[in-house]
């Protein structure tokens, strides 16, 4: 069995992430592996697809179970990586949908929703960072249409790299349900309450 943490960074013209956005990184980090980090300024956007499908269809062949671990990748990440992989043609849509099937998906801000009633309104990054007191990633998010704009390449790197840690530390530190729920708030009732269902 392998986990990986995954994280796509992308460039957004508009507001909001849509799927017509650009991937401009892909961190791929094996837990007690090095990151692997594709990079679309370096090789294209489809290069860096298939760098990155290529290692993962390569483990589900090789390995009895894959797990994606990340933040928010059954809302964003996986879907986005779906769309982009057959938009550049690196494969049939059954194909990609099929091996994405084939791995197990750990949302970590999906497995938090039970701790936080069940409501993603305080389920930012941000705010589980502060209720864990874990370090942040090196920048924001938000920071990497202006990266990148700026060629400012190796600050995109530093941060999929600090986010990649944080993805490892939370996912630690989301095994100990005692925890979690200290995290959040949550009484001794509650969780008998949890235990019950």
């Amino acid at each position: 069995m392998v986990l990986i943490y995954l994280d796509v960074e992308t460039y957004s013209p508009g507001e909001e992430p849509s799927f017509k956005d650009k991937a401009v990184l892909i961190c791929y980090k094996e837990v007690d592996g090095p990151a692997l980090v594709w990079k679309e300024w370096e090789d294209g956007e489809k290069v860096v697809l298939q760098k990155f499908y290529s290692k993962l269809t390569g483990k589900l062949k090789t390995e009895k179970a894959v797990t994606l671990i990340g933040w928010n990748i059954v809302r964003f990440d996986v879907p986005f990586l779906t769309y982009r992989l057959f938009h550049h043609g690196v494969d049939r849509l059954e194909n990609v949908l099929e091996n994405f099937r084939k791995a197990y998906w750990r949302d970590l801000r999906l497995c938090l929703l039970p701790f936080n009633n069940y409501r993603f309104k305080g389920l930012k990054i941000d705010e589980v960072v502060k209720r864990f007191k874990l370090q942040p990633p090196k920048y924001s998010g938000e920071e990497i249409r202006g990266f990148y704009d700026d060629g400012e390449y190796e600050k995109i790197v530093e941060h999929a790299l600090s986010e990649a840690e944080l993805l490892s530390a939370l996912n630690r530190r989301m095994m100990n349900v005692e925890e979690v729920m200290k995290a959040f708030g949550n009484s001794l009732k509650r969780r008998e309450r949890f235990t019950r269902l």
